[in-house]
């Protein structure tokens, strides 16, 4: 009886409870803030794990390196990362980094339920990009590059390698300067570059609270972590001021190969444009209408939150 008061006071604090649930409401629409909060202490300033949010951030910093000159849309994975690199990834051979953005390369995905698993098992063996193209070595591509559109989370992880190579820098070093800094983001960072601030909100998985799988490194298809406020400076600094990109890189930014909506790291439909993501513990979303500027963030720390908060408020203008 006693031992088992005892584990049941050791799993209490893990407990999930309704109230627990941090979430932000942020938007900018006609200059005027909106701010709605659930949780104790929690702000526009809160640092969330935003998933796949981030994936606008590694395209925009490979589109920064080709204005630049240093790599081509049109340059082969291959022939950019080490053969080490891509030596069991199945399908690689005639993949660009155009694929890669797209979505349009045909391989398959890593971040299967295996992965995850191992990961909050062994973090310092499996929390690396390298370590997970483990996941998908031998498995076949889904179809040849161009010729499909699959999301696949793999084509973001290999381009946060892109960046490494080409830049020499680590791939949260290249979002600090590419990204972070030209937009005045001063909250965010790539998970696994610096400990966790107690601005990190708790997220929620399966009943439990989830910290621990933030320590680890963060990758090119979702590790970053950003505020409500840091996400509407990004947005802005890119379509609005145009400060991060050119008109040409923005249009490339939109169009849609796949027809599927989704252009290089970027949902797109119409004025509409954005992106969702999900990851152990937290759920996100951003839409912004780039004809008024307006834009809306809702980042919940729940992986199955619900974000429709911030598409029904721009897009039902």
């Amino acid at each position: 009886m006693r031992s088992g008061l005892a584990a049941f006071l050791l799993f209490l604090p893990n407990l999930l409870w309704a109230h627990d649930v941090p979430s932000v409401r942020y938007a900018d629409v006609g200059g005027a803030i909106i701010l709605e909060t659930e949780g104790t202490g929690v702000d526009e300033s809160s640092l969330f794990a935003i998933a796949s949010v981030g994936k606008t951030f590694t395209s925009v910093a490979v589109l920064r390196l080709v204005e630049r000159g240093l790599v081509s849309l049109d340059a082969q994975v291959s022939g950019i990362l080490p053969p080490d690199d891509t030596a069991e990834l199945d399908g690689v051979d005639g993949v660009t980094l155009r694929h890669l953005l797209t979505m349009t390369s045909g391989i398959a995905d890593y971040y299967t339920d295996d992965y995850l698993d191992a990961a909050l098992e062994d973090p310092l063996r499996w929390q690396f990009p390298r370590a997970a193209l483990d996941f998908v070595a031998g498995e076949p591509p889904l179809f040849a590059p161009g010729e499909g559109f699959d999301y696949s989370n793999t084509n973001y992880l290999l381009l946060g390698l892109v960046l490494e190579q080409v830049t020499g820098l680590s791939y949260a070093a290249v979002l600090d300067r590419e990204i972070f800094g030209p937009a005045g983001m001063t909250e965010s960072f790539v998970f696994g570059s610096r400990p966790l601030p107690e601005s990190f909100v708790t997220g929620h998985s399966r009943g439990r609270h989830v910290r621990d799988y933030y320590a680890g490194q963060g990758f090119g298809d979702g590790g970053a972590l950003s505020s409500a406020r840091d996400l509407v400076r990004f947005y802005t600094a890119l379509f609005t001021e145009r400060r991060l990109l050119g008109e040409a890189s923005l249009r490339e930014m939109r169009r849609d190969p796949g027809g599927e909506g989704y252009g290089m790291g970027l949902v797109a439909a119409g004025d509409l444009v954005g992106h969702t993501g999900g990851d152990l513990g937290f759920a996100s979303d951003v839409v912004m209408n780039i004809a008024t500027g307006d834009v809306a963030v809702v980042l919940v720390g729940e992986e199955n939150g619900d974000t429709t908060w911030a598409y029904d408020l721009i897009a039902g203008q």
